[in-house]
């Protein structure tokens, strides 16, 4: 799994780099999943080969750790709901300090569907305020250039180098657009007006995830079919989560238009059959497979891992809803717009 992870974040980098209108996006998007891969590697390095762990030296550690926490929204169990909104309110103020006023918000959207704003960009550890814009420049690519060599610093420790596969980039259609504008006045239209913005911007990291997974990850996925599932996996699950946890804890907004879509998605059966398969989250997210698990090969879907976990599911049907879900997520959170 290491090995196709790492294949697929070289295969990604390099399909972005003949696509310059995409490539910012890309950056931005990928980051928080090429942080869970490094991290979830040198967890496996540590496991295995413990003496050539200090072959791969990461320059920003730190930010990797981060970053990786992002991928789990507000399933985050150091920070939780409140920790991940302080985070928020911490990056508005940053914010307002350092843009000009009227023009505080940076935004990667296309058709009305958010990928990135400058706000989930910092919290994700892929973009930095001193840019005062969405696209990666000297911090994002430091880091971007640290975290991609201590990927491949961690296959090779395992005999391996990265493997770059050529991806259909036509794919991905017109590029999300790159504009700047006044967050207030963003914000006067979206969602609910009793959210706080520190929410609203949550909301748009829980978009943005799930727009990648759809409009960024999946169209292009060429030979990646399970690195490319088991991204997409963990994201609907920590955002059904997410959604869920807001929704509870606004249960006098249950009946307003945003809400109830949201909810009609989170109620559907393909979404309760989704977030109940906690034990395939956990082999989509960590490497280190159980010894108690059979029936696993290198060349099935998902190398078995749905029905070694999950008896009675298939890797056909789980992965059909994932992408049921995940639309019908886009298509919601896109309408879920002030009355």
């Amino acid at each position: 799994m290491l090995q196709d992870d790492i294949n697929w974040i070289a295969s990604m980098g390099e399909a972005s780099q003949s696509n310059p209108q995409w490539k910012g996006i890309i950056g931005l998007v990928l980051t928080p999943h090429m942080a869970r891969i490094v991290h979830e590697g040198m967890v496996l390095l540590w496991r295995r080969r413990p003496t050539q762990v200090q072959a791969v030296a990461l320059k920003f550690a730190p930010q990797i750790e981060a970053a990786r926490h992002t991928v789990k929204l507000l399933d985050d169990t150091k920070k939780l709901y409140e920790g991940v909104i302080q985070d928020f309110e911490r990056i508005d103020g940053e914010h307002s300090n350092a843009w000009s006023p009227g023009r505080n918000f940076g935004m990667g959207i296309r058709d009305g569907r958010v990928f990135s704003t400058s706000r989930s960009s910092e919290f994700q550890q892929s973009g930095r305020l001193a840019e005062r814009r969405i696209v990666p420049h000297d911090y994002s690519k430091r880091f971007g250039y640290d975290i991609g060599r201590a990927a491949a610093l961690i296959l090779r420790q395992f005999g391996h180098a990265p493997q770059f596969t050529p991806l259909p980039v036509k794919q991905w259609g017109e590029a999300p657009s790159e504009i700047t504008l006044d967050r207030a006045g963003y914000y006067e239209t979206r969602f609910e007006p009793e959210f706080p913005t520190a929410l609203k911007d949550v909301l748009c990291v829980i978009e943005g995830s799930v727009n990648s997974c759809l409009h960024a990850f999946k169209p292009v996925e060429g030979p990646f079919t399970n690195p490319v599932f088991r991204v997409q996996f963990v994201t609907v699950s920590h955002a059904l989560n997410a959604l869920d946890e807001v929704r509870n804890r606004y249960p006098q907004l249950a009946e307003t238009p945003g809400m109830v879509r949201i909810s009609s998605v989170i109620d559907s059966s393909e979404a309760v059959n989704l977030r109940s398969l906690r034990k395939l989250r956990n082999r989509c997210m960590h490497y280190l497979i159980p010894p108690t698990l059979s029936g696993l090969g290198e060349h099935l879907p998902l190398y078995g891992l749905v029905e070694s976990t999950c008896p009675g599911q298939s890797f056909e049907i789980v992965d059909a809803e994932v992408q049921l879900v995940l639309a019908a997520l886009s298509d919601a959170l896109r309408s879920w717009k002030q009355k």
